[in-house]
């Protein structure tokens, strides 16, 4: 479940979108899973229907929002890909719309070490902004660098204990699972300008096996799953406040429902309304 990291740019300007947010909250998976098997995670395809929430939303600029998040977490052998498209369409007070969205495509490595990404942000003037590059670590808990080649060729250093998007959501599970939180790890995703942030995951409680999630799916039912937030901090800011913050569902194979998107102006629900388990590859 790379959850998400994406970061706080406000919606007129085109927000980075939950890439991590939404690839930290969405599903990461070691091995092929069944939904008996607590344990292990699931590659999977999940659909989000997304909607205006009332928490921390001011009702006084925005008046609607609705969209759709399609997500995907695939073993494809030599490491795991996300897929994700979103398309998002928020209504002001005047009646005046404004539309965005983001696509992003990343491979890992499955030992962790390595990363490429590429996302593209419709922004809501007209056309898009596309940032691409790959990194590496060194070693495990080592340091690293990145290389941007989109929108223009640059090069930052990653710090000793950088880990990327689905590592971080392998040890979040973990973390969870075994109650070990709040968890604060460093975290490259590539979206925002050098692509780092701290993220702090604390664990807010267990749900019963038998709490309804937003569809009735074989996949998720009787699964122990628990209510989870997320805060996002810039790495160069002062600030003690966050830049980004998510609460979610977490199930214990990865798959994430209830996920809540906090853009300071307005907040997002996000309420799984399809999920498929995705095949294992023939390698």
């Amino acid at each position: 479940m790379p959850l998400f990291a994406q970061f706080r740019d406000r919606h007129r300007g085109g927000p980075a979108a939950p890439a991590l947010v939404v690839a930290f909250a969405l599903a990461i998976a070691l091995v092929p899973a069944r939904a008996a098997e607590a344990s292990s995670f699931l590659p999977h395809r999940a659909i989000y229907a997304l909607s205006l929430s009332d928490e921390k939303t001011d009702f006084g600029a925005v008046v609607d929002a609705r969209g759709k998040l399609q997500f995907e977490w695939e073993d494809v052998c030599d490491g795991w890909a996300v897929r994700q498209r979103t398309q998002i369409i928020v209504t002001h007070k005047d009646d005046s719309e404004i539309a965005f969205g983001w696509t992003l495509n990343s491979w890992e490595s499955k030992d962790g070490l390595s990363y490429r990404f590429f996302i593209r942000r419709m922004l809501p003037e007209g056309g898009s902004r596309e940032v691409r590059g790959s990194a590496t670590l060194e070693a495990e808990g080592g340091a690293g660098s990145a290389t941007f080649t989109l929108p223009e060729e640059r090069q930052i250093e990653l710090p000793r204990g950088t880990i990327f998007p689905t590592r971080h959501s392998e040890q979040v599970v973990a973390a969870v699972e075994s109650g070990e939180t709040p968890l604060w790890r460093v975290v490259f995703d590539g979206s925002s300008d050098d692509g780092l942030y701290g993220i702090n995951v604390a664990l807010a409680r267990d749900l019963p096996r038998d709490t309804e999630a937003s569809i009735d799916s074989p996949l998720i039912r009787g699964l122990p799953s628990w209510r989870v937030g997320l805060a996002y901090f810039h790495m160069e800011s002062d600030s003690a406040a966050p830049s980004f913050e998510q609460d979610m569902r977490l199930f214990a194979n990865g798959v994430v429902d209830e996920l809540l998107l906090d853009y300071g102006d307005f907040t997002l629900d996000a309420a799984l309304a399809d999920l498929q388990e995705l095949p294992a590859p023939d390698c």
